[in-house]
């Protein structure tokens, strides 16, 4: 009774908090926010970007990975997973420099094997199949800048302009994966949703009468898209693990996924109004609520391979690609023109001694990598590029017999926007999973 009271507290918890992040927004102040659909975010899990942000052949028992579906088909232990994130930026465009500091969840899921191992153990049986399902909330995109221009024209006097953004989007995913022997496939389904607000004002300093004129457009999006996905494990030992009566010990995996284009539904609400304070007057220039709109989104794909020791030695190559020239956006005028992307990462992964009794530090898992991307979007007719070296840790815990990680990693990289806009960033990522094998048990009585 107990342990059931405690599975329905934990979904409690997971709603609740879904429902907190899906209504809040992160505070930040980044001038590539105002391009595009904002900054996108990071998709992997804190473990697997610590190896250099790997997503296509990456899996493990204890962790789901929501970019590739099939990788649920290996889970043998249910996972609640959270992670967090806090940045250091220092900005430079042209002449003025800023740091800015930001943060927030970064995502949150439950994932669970529906086909239970430890049953199998139970009853003294083996079974070829298997079957993970994930439900997940993840932002996707934010918009978040302030920017403030002085300016100085002929007859007029001084002009002071601020532009200011806010919002973003989020997606719900459902996600299964099946495994049979040593082949999974998988299939996410997200639901896109989410509003941002854009915000012009233009403030004549120097003329007495003046009118102030403030521009306001708010859009909000929905949407479905899929991913369906592709993971293969070949053991490279296994005539000598049979002869040996053990399992294989090294073993390579090959993923792949794809994620097909997206269609959103947009409802804009715009307003152009020109304001007097001084004679307490305003003048609507413009007014409309639920302007109908669509976007279309890209699709997506990415490939990799990973080697596996046992479990204390990995390595992996992870390439993506997106179609983002196709993109469309009813609300924004004049159009964005975005390009294609990819994103090239490389990682390793090794613990000392994942037995050791006398030192803890040897059952730490140990990672580095490194990645190097292009954004979609386009600054002064360059493509914003972004590239990082990645540190970080697996630390395991035991938690009333059950099973629980802190992942923790470092980003050290650089992001550029034309000649004039740049980004030296240091990101902190932090991961909570917390492991139990004992849900759809089932239960025997003589």
């Amino acid at each position: 009774m107990f342990r059931i009271q405690s599975k329905l507290l934990i979904i409690s918890l997971l709603v609740i908090i879904s429902t907190t992040i899906a209504r809040s927004q992160a505070k930040d102040n980044s001038p590539f926010s105002q391009f595009g659909l904002g900054d996108f975010f990071e998709t992997d899990m804190p473990g697997s970007h610590a190896m250099g942000g790997l997503s296509a052949a990456y899996h493990d028992f204890f962790e789901a990975n929501l970019d590739n579906p099939a990788s649920l088909g290996f889970l043998q232990y249910t996972s609640l997973q959270m992670g967090f994130y806090a940045k250091r930026s220092g900005l430079k465009r042209l002449n003025d420099k800023q740091t800015v500091w930001s943060g927030n969840l970064n995502h949150l899921s439950l994932n669970i094997p529906i086909i239970n191992p430890l049953n199998e153990a139970l009853e003294r049986r083996e079974t070829d199949f298997s079957w993970g399902t994930s439900f997940s909330l993840r932002p996707y995109s934010q918009v978040g800048y302030f920017i403030l221009i002085n300016d100085s024209l002929p007859d007029i006097g001084n002009v002071r302009r601020t532009f200011t953004g806010s919002g973003g989007l989020y997606q719900i995913t459902w996600g299964n994966g099946i495994k049979y022997k040593n082949l999974a496939a998988g299939i996410n389904l997200s639901y896109i949703y989410g509003k941002q607000t854009f915000k012009t004002e233009t403030i004549f300093s120097d003329l007495g009468n003046a009118y102030i004129d403030e521009f306001e457009s708010a859009n909000a999006y929905k949407g479905f898209q899929y991913r369906i996905g592709l993971l293969y494990e070949h053991p490279l030992d296994l005539k000598k693990a049979r002869k040996e009566g053990d399992n294989p010990s090294r073993l390579i995996s090959f993923g792949g996924f794809i994620s097909g284009k997206s269609e959103l539904d947009i409802k804009s609400d715009i307003s152009k109004i020109a304001i007097n304070t001084v004679i307490q007057d305003a003048d609507t220039v413009q007014y409309v609520i639920d302007k109908p709109g669509n976007a279309t989104l890209s699709g997506s794909w990415g490939a990799g391979i990973m080697y596996r020791h046992s479990g204390d030695f990995r390595l992996g190559f992870d390439y993506q690609g997106g179609s983002w020239n196709t993109y469309k956006n009813d609300a924004v005028q004049p159009p964005d023109t975005l390009k294609n992307t990819y994103k090239l990462g490389a990682g390793v992964a090794w613990i000392p001694d994942a037995n050791s009794i006398t030192s803890y530090f040897k059952r730490v898992e140990y990672r580095a990598g490194f990645y190097t991307m292009t954004d979609p979007r386009v600054i002064e007719g360059s493509q914003v590029k972004a590239s990082a070296f990645t540190i970080g840790a697996g630390l395991p815990l035991i938690l009333q017999r059950n099973i629980a990680w802190i992942q923790l990693g470092i980003d050290v990289g650089k992001r550029t926007g034309g000649s004039r806009l740049s980004e030296n960033f240091i990101r902190g990522n932090v991961g909570i999973i917390l492991n139990d094998n004992s849900w759809f048990i089932k239960g025997k009585y003589d």
